[in-house]
């Protein structure tokens, strides 16, 4: 268990646990990550047809929406819907409602209905003090811990950081004292207009910088980490041998520019320039509350030393449910007319109908495929999160399981796909 939920992949505010059975302090949002997780690795450890998986999956899938932000009468249906599943699910599993945290759940659309989301009446917010009581735990012998003094610890902390925070605010105060007795009222007009350009300068978004501009500055998506510039026969030359994502790179980039852009005329000798990155920044639409939310996706052979992270997106595609690709390459292009095209060397994901020996409502599971494509960037949604799969024993492919669950936003996208009307 523990192997499996190290080599799970990594996320953006997905805590990532390595110790899962020896780990003897976590918080709220600790248990919370590790419920989004488990069911991928316990579906390939238990036996088959465990009630278990579908019992976990149930009060998951109640958890993540009781965790929105919005809550509508579409969604206040599917909550109902999940309840009623989780509760047979437990009944299944020789579980009841007779305790105290079992039975509030049923009781949770009515506070809804009463008070608004969960969200705010949550405790976790001062949850916050977890992380100074797990220091001053890890300074004790685990044993009669509060004769060791945890609570002075705290106290003597607290009397430090409110000393600090008075000795700042001193030092502060008299340098703002000392800036405003030297200053003209020529000079005040001048770092006032000072400060709103910086406003105005800090407001927009920050790009990278990159040999290639890009075309549009307020596109949902942002290139970063730039590697080499050239053009696509030196990489293709200096690559093309050892790295499939660049063997043919320049007639294949050109055959599928031509497809995409009818009114470029590209030659043979046309020289393509291009700049490879490593990183993206992807903003979005979140369908939880309808407020901007983004990703940041790498795409990298050596990320941190730890081996090859290659994220994958979710993209716009004319066939049914969600079409998901792993990002292998991000390439900006300049093309001899002058225009920039931004795109990424993807291995697109086909829906497989494979399921685990004990599967659950909402599986996805796809195939990953061997063959290099491209994909303009204009098409890309968001990121997603993959999870390895072991797949058919006789199939040499790989499979994965679409991680539905890390936000709010991509399971209400995932729900929509596979039936379900969540607006």
């Amino acid at each position: 268990l523990e192997s499996s939920l190290a080599k799970f992949s990594r996320w953006r505010n997905l805590k990532h646990i390595n110790d899962l059975a020896t780990k003897d302090f976590t918080d709220g949002q600790a248990h919370l990550d590790i419920l989004k997780c488990i069911v991928y690795i316990l579906c390939e450890i238990l036996p088959p047809k465990s009630t278990l998986i579908p019992c976990i999956r149930a009060l998951l899938k109640c958890r993540m929406l009781l965790g929105l932000r919005v809550m509508t009468t579409s969604r206040q249906l599917v909550v109902q819907q999940c309840i009623e599943d989780y509760e047979k699910w437990c009944k299944d599993y020789d579980k009841n409602f007779k305790f105290p945290k079992q039975h509030y759940l049923i009781h949770a659309l009515d506070d809804v209905r009463l008070k608004g989301v969960l969200r705010n009446g949550t405790t976790r917010t001062g949850e916050g003090i977890h992380q100074e009581v797990k220091q001053h735990y890890g300074q004790t012998n685990k044993r009669n811990t509060e004769a060791q003094q945890i609570s002075i610890r705290d106290e003597d902390q607290e009397v430090v950081a409110r000393t600090r925070l008075l000795i700042d605010d001193f030092f502060r105060r008299a340098s703002q004292t000392a800036e405003l007795s030297d200053a003209s009222s020529d000079t005040d007009a001048t770092n006032q207009e000072a400060d709103v350009a910086q406003f105005k300068q800090g407001s927009a978004r920050r790009v990278p910088k990159s040999r290639i501009s890009p075309a549009n500055v307020e596109n949902q998506w942002i290139f970063g980490s730039p590697l080499q510039y050239s053009d696509s026969r030196s990489y293709e030359d200096l690559h093309g041998g050892n790295n499939p994502i660049y063997r043919a790179l320049d007639p294949r980039l050109r055959e599928f520019l031509h497809s995409q852009f009818p009114d470029e005329y590209l030659n043979y000798e046309d020289t393509i320039m291009a700049s490879v990155f490593q990183c993206v920044y992807i903003a979005y639409q979140s369908k939880d509350d309808w407020t901007n939310a983004e990703d940041i996706l790498r795409c990298n052979s050596n990320w941190y030393n730890s081996g090859p992270r290659y994220d994958c997106v979710l993209f716009n595609s004319d066939q049914p449910g969600v079409a998901c690709a792993r990002l292998r390459s991000l390439v900006r292009c300049q093309l001899p007319s002058g225009r920039v095209v931004d795109l990424a060397v993807v291995q697109n994901m086909k829906p497989n109908k494979w399921r685990p020996k004990t599967s659950w409502d909402g599986c996805v599971v796809f195939e990953e495929e061997v063959d290099l494509t491209f994909l303009l960037m204009d098409f890309v949604i968001r990121g997603a999160l993959l999870a390895h799969a072991q797949g058919p024993s006789n199939s040499r492919r790989n499979f994965h399981y679409l991680v539905d669950v890390v936000d709010g936003d991509m399971f209400l996208r995932v729900l929509n796909a596979i039936g379900h009307v969540c607006n």
